[in-house]
């Protein structure tokens, strides 16, 4: 669900004002960041990384069948199928998703509000059949896992570069594709709450500032969370992995992990506002459910 256009990129690299003319200087001289390849923004400080990956959401909407497959300490597999979506309200953006398969989590709905304005909290809610009510997630419940995966429900927000201290570490190869290696660390203990992680390391493809691989130590003891995206494809020119991973590992072993396998991804098609209303959700009227992108084909 990280994706965004290389015009969205160009137009931020722009505002950001990145130079594109020659090497980052440190102060003997020598270049603080070579560029990745000849086409990569130049870049100065690891916070313009940070801007990049923060911004790579601005400009567009988007829907997709994901389907989960989950394997827990136990080495006993779940599957979750949804659909998801998202679009942005200004520089606010509103996410959607509901559960299709198993029958016991069918129609299970959460709506979030990412919201870039300071003074605005996120807020995360979920529509239950069960008892037909919506119930307001609290920041500290933003750390469980999304519908039982690995991926933790604050870990759909993005992490906004005001909030991290950060080090550039250099240049790589990642899956074959050229990346920035940042270290960020949150300013806050609200933030390690948010997402129920720590400090680590992000690697952040040159061209896109998408980020390809992060490893992250988690609130609790001894774990870590892993982000490994693979399968990357261009989808109406927005950069996208048909497929990503979350692992959890404590100690050092990986103790589980979800895959997440997208069908029918879809850019730019114009959604309806209505889908991204409180109201929408669980409403009988309610027409994101049998939503499906000019992209799928099953």
């Amino acid at each position: 669900m990280m994706q965004f256009t290389r015009k969205v990129v160009a137009g931020m690299v722009l505002a950001a004002g990145l130079g594109i003319g020659g090497a980052a200087l440190a102060q003997d001289g020598k270049p603080l960041v070579e560029p990745a390849v000849p086409t990569s923004p130049v870049l100065t400080t690891c916070s313009q990384v940070m801007l990049g990956m923060q911004n790579r959401y601005n400009g567009y909407d988007s829907w997709r069948i994901v389907n989960m497959t989950i394997t827990d300490e136990t080495g006993a597999v779940k599957t979750r199928r949804i659909a998801a979506a998202h679009k942005n309200q200004g520089i606010n953006r509103r996410l959607r998703s509901i559960v299709l398969e198993p029958a016991e989590l069918e129609g299970v709905e959460s709506y979030v509000h990412d919201n870039f304005e300071v003074g605005m909290a996120d807020k995360v809610w979920v529509w239950l059949p069960s008892s037909k009510s919506v119930v307001d997630v609290k920041s500290e419940d933003l750390s469980q896992r999304l519908y039982g995966s690995d991926l933790a429900v604050g870990e759909m927000l993005i992490r906004q570069a005001r909030d991290y201290d950060c080090k550039m570490l250099g240049t790589g190869v990642f899956n074959g594709y050229p990346v920035y290696k940042i270290y960020v660390n949150p300013r806050t203990e609200a933030e390690v709450v948010r997402l129920g992680l720590r400090d680590g390391e992000v690697w952040v493809d040159t061209e896109t500032f998408m980020p390809m691989y992060s490893s992250f130590n988690a609130d609790a003891p001894n774990e870590q969370r892993v982000l490994e995206t693979m399968d990357m494809r261009w989808v109406n020119g927005v950069f996208a992995p048909e497929r990503y991973r979350v692992s959890t590992l404590k100690e050092g072993r990986v103790v589980s992990h979800s895959e997440f396998r997208t069908e029918g991804e879809t850019f730019n098609m114009g959604l309806p506002d209505s889908f991204f209303t409180l109201e929408d959700m669980g409403s009988a009227a309610s027409a994101f459910r049998e939503y499906r992108g000019p992209n799928f084909t099953n």
